[in-house]
């Protein structure tokens, strides 16, 4: 199998940084954080959302971590030119070829996948909170926040926005429960260790 699932480099890599993990809301494309995004030493952005507007958005992306089969590694290049990719779904046999991003490719192992799971049950955890949650409980982060995150609230921008035209707000997946990955975001933010960037201008 293409990739591995040994975290520690991309560990090693995070350890003492400032890390921002930037979601994918609509709402980010009204919030002007780009600035302060890029200010991070690490960058990670998720899925399909490569940056359409580096002022909200920022421009800059260390880490990426996917699920989604829409890109092979050729895209993933082109788009976001990250040092490391997550594969973050146990379903490993929906991964696209991303054979060419070699040892940079690590699997998002299905032990923790499942201990997050249980969390959210009945349904499951989107790339968002995986990512969320393996930087804060797996990692050793100087400082943890993220961006662009309002548990589907808003829709996801690459659903929503099409040459430049705002389309009628996508319904989430009945696969994510946003009230409940909202609550578990809140209990880490209230624990200490993370902060949200929208929160604070």
């Amino acid at each position: 199998m293409v990739g591995r699932e040994d975290m520690s480099a991309l560990q090693a890599r995070v350890a003492g940084c400032k890390v921002v993990v930037v979601g994918n809301s609509d709402a980010l494309l009204r919030q002007r954080l780009g600035a302060r995004i890029d200010a991070f030493d690490v960058v990670v952005r998720m899925n399909l959302g490569r940056v359409r507007d580096p002022l909200h958005q920022g421009q800059r992306c260390t880490v990426l971590f996917t699920s989604t089969d829409k890109l092979d590694a050729r895209q993933i290049e082109t788009a976001f030119a990250p040092e490391w990719v997550v594969w973050a779904t146990p379903k490993r046999e929906q991964m696209p070829d991303l054979t060419a991003l070699g040892d940079r490719l690590l699997l998002h192992p299905v032990s923790i996948w499942d201990e997050l799971s249980r969390a959210c049950a009945p349904a499951r955890p989107s790339t968002g909170l995986i990512t969320l949650s393996f930087l804060y409980r797996h990692c050793r982060c100087a400082d943890l926040a993220f961006a662009g995150f309002d548990f589907f609230a808003s829709g996801t921008f690459y659903h929503r926005r099409l040459l430049g035209l705002l389309k009628p707000r996508r319904l989430s997946s009945t696969a994510h429960d946003g009230a409940r990955e909202q609550a578990v975001v809140a209990r880490m933010i209230a624990a200490g260790g993370l902060r949200n960037l929208a929160e604070e201008r």
